[in-house]
């Protein structure tokens, strides 16, 4: 057999570690900074409470979506789930609500990239738009690099990195100036109501929610049952990550902090710093996104090349 002739090997498949890897890149992302905010509207207790609590209920739903892929063959997305259940009517909106959404999520990531763009080079005073078109072009040659989930685990364990890094320096400058004596902090935020409580409890729903890609990412995976299995890595990095920057961030900022950790970082090296890390991190979040979303267009159009 000649060269030319040699198959060529099949894809490495995803281990349970993979795909921990992969959920922490996907979930753990921009939504994490704002829990001091989140704190601030609803204290100590409420906040600890919800995201502590939250977490099994996010287990539950992965074992059962696990026993689903496993006992009922052709699952591959929430799209062919709809259609086993519901029949093809329901399967195409279910198509568009799951990855409209995550499209729409997608170009809320181009505003993250100009906002951040404009933090790394806020001495230049760049407009929104100009930012955030340069921070598309800069992505254009990038998410063509992947076609896999199971190709970026490596990247996303450095996404992880970045992640820390970007808290660590947040965290590094607050700590250096110390906390502002006016600052108050309370276990149950004052003036706490329902429209309070439904808000900060929706930010940290957002924060679990990957399940609109857990049946992709068992379609990579060697052993799918073991797909639970993940959030024994990623469920501690999660909650403790949750708990530190929520509990911290409220800490130091009290109850008026800005939208995001990093922009309640005063103007300076680390807060360049800090925008920089940002902005690596949520390129890479975009691009294994677009995997996803790449695969959910390219499948009806040409299911031989997309397999």
């Amino acid at each position: 057999m000649s060269a030319s002739e040699q198959p060529i090997p099949a894809k490495p498949r995803l281990s349970w570690r993979g795909v921990s890897m992969l959920m922490v890149s996907d979930i753990v992302g921009t939504s994490v900074l704002t829990f001091p905010a989140v704190a601030a509207e609803l204290g100590y207790a409420l906040t600890v409470l919800l995201i502590v609590g939250l977490f099994p209920v996010t287990v539950y739903v992965s074992v059962l979506m696990a026993r689903t892929h496993v006992r009922v063959r052709g699952i591959d997305s929430l799209g062919s789930a709809a259609r086993r259940i519901f029949g093809p009517r329901y399967a195409g909106g279910t198509f568009v609500v799951v990855y409209g959404y995550t499209l729409l999520g997608n170009a809320s990531y181009l505003l993250v990239l100009g906002t951040s763009l404009q933090g790394v080079f806020y001495d230049a005073r760049l407009c929104l738009a100009a930012a955030s078109g340069l921070g598309a072009l800069l992505l254009a040659p990038l998410v063509v690099g992947l076609r896999r989930l199971g190709d970026s685990v490596a990247l996303c364990f450095f996404n992880l990195l970045l992640v820390l890094l970007c808290v660590g320096v947040a965290f590094g400058e607050l700590a250096a100036r110390g906390r502002p004596p006016c600052v108050e902090t309370h276990a149950v935020a004052q003036g706490l109501d329902f429209t309070a409580v439904f808000g900060g409890a929706t930010n940290l729903v957002y924060a679990y929610a990957g399940q609109w890609m857990y049946f992709e990412m068992m379609t990579e995976m060697e052993a799918p049952a073991d797909f639970p299995k993940a959030f024994l890595v990623s469920g501690p990095i999660m909650v403790s990550l949750y708990l530190l920057v929520a509990c911290l961030g409220y800490y130091y900022l009290g109850g008026t902090p800005a939208g995001s950790l990093v922009e309640s970082v005063p103007a300076g090296p680390a807060y360049r710093a800090a925008q920089g890390l940002l902005l690596l991190h949520v390129t890479i979040v975009y691009m294994v996104k677009s995997v996803v979303l790449a695969r959910s267009a390219h499948g009806p159009l040409a299911p031989a090349a997309a397999a």
